[in-house]
């Protein structure tokens, strides 16, 4: 017997400590009382409590419309999105039924509190749509059947260059060549076969994404003809394999609901929750409209055109922009949703509001391009006008990049280990930013960048390698696992030097293996000197004749087993790797650390899915060589060649003393005190090679590959309404928004003093650039004053410089 919306609301509020002193605003309770047809479309801008929603709306499927749990689907675009969603529903959800099992009981209603008793929270089915998918093929398996592994992307192209990218000469074909740097200004061009394989693969994921027609695609010329047979090649040979890239798991997924499979999962759907829908690509609303279609279910859509931002994944904003007609094309007019916006900002003050608020609108270029009549974010946070709170946005811009560390670093010295800083405005009046005093410290703050590379690919420091060299001199941690080629980091290379001289003393096998290029070769020796000179160190643990590293080296060499009777016939890679970290103190205790030994056995793992050996080293049989050759070329070569990524978001706790540095991209959903966003820190001079970061001039690769298919894609007259440049404008546009609506409290722009000197004459500046507030049509949107001349008058838009 499901409850009543008034019922569940007061359960709630009875339960859950965030609603005791308070219930959700109009707007807010509106697209939680919604029922469950027609379709709520939620327009949630940043700040709003979208995740509250969401949260709440799932609880109310289940308590007052009478779906069962495990009828839910609710599907988010990143593991920690959905880690938190997924603990909201569990713990707000428990709590409620708890309390309304007690009310219940206390009004004398057994059959409400027997029906409460039946339900199980924890069979909500929340996650990405590529976890979810996985589930939904793995439990429509057939007898017989074998359900396909899904592999991670480095993998995924390590097939693509050893079973494609060779057949028939591709791989130095010259009008393949040309053909890929039609539509790919890089710098360097397209001419190595890393970058191809890179343009290759990437193409491949926007077949599928974008649902090209190949075929015809393959028919404009013979350039085009050749890269359809790659992707064609390399999709048929993962079928073959019974293997899956999450391109490919996607259409699996969209291919079984078109022939009406997934029975298991459509049977038994009752609601459909998709946040963050701004970043859906064409192939994933084709799969959340189907699984509407076949089910029947509830759909609540939650998604900020303007906080779109993951184009190069395939993200078409488009689709959100125009979701109203879109679903009504595909469904029918009985799916026409509820639109509700969600503007009521509880996350940064006023004047941090006013800012972003004011940079989104400022360009007219950019306002064809958002959903129709968007309103205005409203600071709305109790605290957030609050003088002692309620700070200007600060600027930090110096002549070089290394002074300009210098001066971050220091100002995040004073806030967290000592008085604070002190600012002195206009009228000599002051302010002080200091740390919260109940606990306060570093990882209140963060770094935000486009990219946070520590170095440039000439080997010179960027501003994410400064600021940790200055933190370190404090005895500060820096985290920011992305930031370091993950292959000459010097724990790692130690590492696995001391794996391969473990597996394969002095390179013999190595060296036979005739087809690893050069290049990589010299990466593999790198590792090995740099592992035999920390072993000839004599790291602890290091007692004689029993467990040093080198005599563990010695007896890998000569498969002498020490405290066994024999050396095993079959040694698995991954248990090499977690004895050879027990010398490296990095792995074990810093946050960074064992996200690199998670990195280096996911490799492992992965690799595991492919090898017939499956990364483990064989001993006394006649395939030991090709065993060590098998994890040389799957596992070593892959992270040398630089196609290992690592994955951060394994990391579920990093100390609050560590100061974080992050891509705008990985803090999207994620809200900080103190927010410092890096806006030029390498604009030293407005030199072409950069302007695609900062001011476009031409269209950049991504957009020049939409236009390459938008004849042969449904969504493709889409994106056109838009040229290249314009698509180009909008994405810095909405990254830089997206930067800028993170903090709390404090928002701090950083860059070099290039980008402040004006050129009156041509209406610019010197280093012209969109997240300083740059327009197309000439003049800058943002004020920079110092800070001896602000007083709270000043508009929204201005920046004082400290």
């Amino acid at each position: 017997m499901p409850l009543t919306y008034n019922d569940f609301r007061v359960c709630v509020q009875a339960s859950v400590t965030k609603f005791t002193q308070g219930w959700l605003n109009n707007e807010q309770n509106d697209a939680v009382i919604a029922p469950p047809s027609p379709p709520v479309f939620i327009v949630a801008g940043p700040g709003t409590g979208k995740t509250t929603v969401l949260a709440l709306r799932v609880l109310k499927h289940i308590f007052v419309d009478g779906f069962s749990p495990n009828s839910i689907m609710a599907t988010t675009f990143t593991k920690k999105a959905a880690s938190e969603l997924r603990s909201r529903i569990l713990s707000w959800g428990v709590a409620t039924q708890q309390e309304a099992i007690r009310q219940a009981q206390t009004n004398g209603n057994s059959q409400r509190a027997q029906w409460l008793r039946s339900l199980d929270i924890n069979q909500v089915k929340t996650g990405t749509l590529d976890s979810l998918a996985e589930e939904m093929i793995t439990d429509d398996r057939r007898p017989g059947e074998i359900t396909p592994t899904v592999i991670e992307s480095f993998m995924a192209k390590g097939l693509l260059r050893k079973n494609v990218m060779f057949l028939r000469g591709r791989h130095n074909n010259n009008t393949l060549t040309t053909h890929l740097n039609n539509f790919n200004n890089q710098y360097f061009g397209i001419n190595s076969l890393s970058s191809k394989l890179k343009v290759c693969h990437s193409f491949a994921d926007r077949v599928l994404h974008d649902a090209v027609d190949i075929n015809s695609y393959s028919t404009q010329g013979q350039g085009h003809q050749i890269l359809a047979d790659i992707v064609n090649d390399y999709h048929n040979y993962l079928i073959t394999h019974q293997l899956m890239d999450f391109a490919l798991l996607e259409q699996e997924i969209l291919n079984r609901l078109q022939g009406r499979r997934l029975q298991s999962t459509t049977q038994n759907l009752r609601a459909l929750l998709v946040d963050e829908f701004q970043d859906t690509n064409y192939l994933q609303e084709q799969i959340y409209y189907l699984l509407c279609q076949n089910s029947d279910a509830a759909l609540t859509v939650v998604g900020d055109d303007d906080q779109s931002i993951y184009r190069f994944r395939g993200a078409t904003v488009e689709i959100c922009a125009n979701f109203s007609n879109r679903i009504q094309t595909v469904l029918g007019t009985q799916w026409n949703p509820i639109r509700i916006n969600l503007i009521n900002n509880y996350r940064s003050t006023e004047r941090i509001v006013e800012l972003f608020n004011h940079f989104i609108a400022a360009d007219p270029n950019f306002q064809g391009a958002r959903v129709p009549n968007k309103q205005a974010c409203i600071a709305s946070a109790n605290w957030v006008s609050n003088p002692s709170q309620n700070i200007p946005v600060l600027g930090i811009f110096r002549k070089d990049v290394q002074i300009l560390a210098n001066v971050i670093s220091t100002l995040l010295n004073d806030i967290f280990r000592d008085n604070g800083r002190t600012i002195t405005i206009s009228g000599n009046q002051q302010f002080t930013i200091q740390c919260n005093s109940n606990g306060g410290d570093f990882g209140d703050a963060v770094l935000l960048a486009g990219k946070v590379q520590e170095t440039k690919y000439n080997g010179n420091p960027r501003l994410p390698l400064l600021i940790r060299q200055q933190l370190r001199n404090s005895g500060v941690d820096v985290f920011n696992p992305r930031g370091r080629d993950f292959a000459t980091i010097p724990e790692v290379m130690q590492c696995l030097g001391i794996m391969l001289e473990c597996i394969d003393p002095n390179g013999r096998l190595q060296n036979s293996i005739t087809s690893i290029k050069q290049g990589t070769r010299n990466t593999l020796n790198n590792w090995r000197t740099a592992g035999i000179q920390f072993a000839q160190s004599n790291p602890v643990p290091n007692q004689p004749n029993t467990n040093s590293l080198q005599q563990f080296l010695a007896d890998w060499a000569n498969r002498n087993a020490p405290n066994m009777s024999r050396w095993p016939s079959e040694w698995p890679l991954l248990e090499l790797l977690f004895t050879v970290v027990t010398w490296f103190p990095l792995f074990q205790r810093s946050p960074e650390g064992q996200i690199y030994v998670e990195t280096i056995a996911r490799t492992i793992v992965e690799a595991s899915q492919v090898s017939k050996y499956r990364s483990a080293i064989l001993s006394g049989t006649n395939y030991d060589d090709n065993s060590v050759k098998d994890a040389i070329r799957e596992v070593f070569e892959p992270i040398a060649e630089g196609d290992v990524d690592v994955d951060e978001e394994i990391m579920p706790y990093v100390p609050r003393s560590v100061f974080p540095i992050m891509t705008i991209h990985q803090a999207k959903g994620l809200e900080f005190p103190l927010v410092i966003v890096d806006v030029g820190s390498d604009f030293a001079t407005n030199h072409k090679e950069q302007r695609y970061v900062r001011f476009p001039d031409q269209t950049s690769d991504l957009h020049l590959t939409e236009d390459e298919i938008a004849n042969f894609s449904p969504v493709g007259q889409a994106r056109l309404q838009r040229t290249g440049i314009d698509r180009a404008f909008d994405d810095l546009t909405r990254q830089y928004f997206v930067a800028k609506s993170r903090p709390q409290n404090i928002l701090i722009l950083v860059g070099l003093r290039t980008q402040l000197t004006s050129r009156p004459k041509q209406n610019s500046y010197q280093v012209p650039s969109v997240a300083t507030g740059d327009l197309r049509n000439g003049g800058r949107t943002y004020q920079f004053i110092d800070a001896v001349n602000w007083t709270p008058n000043h508009p929204a838009n201005t920046i004082i410089l400290i």
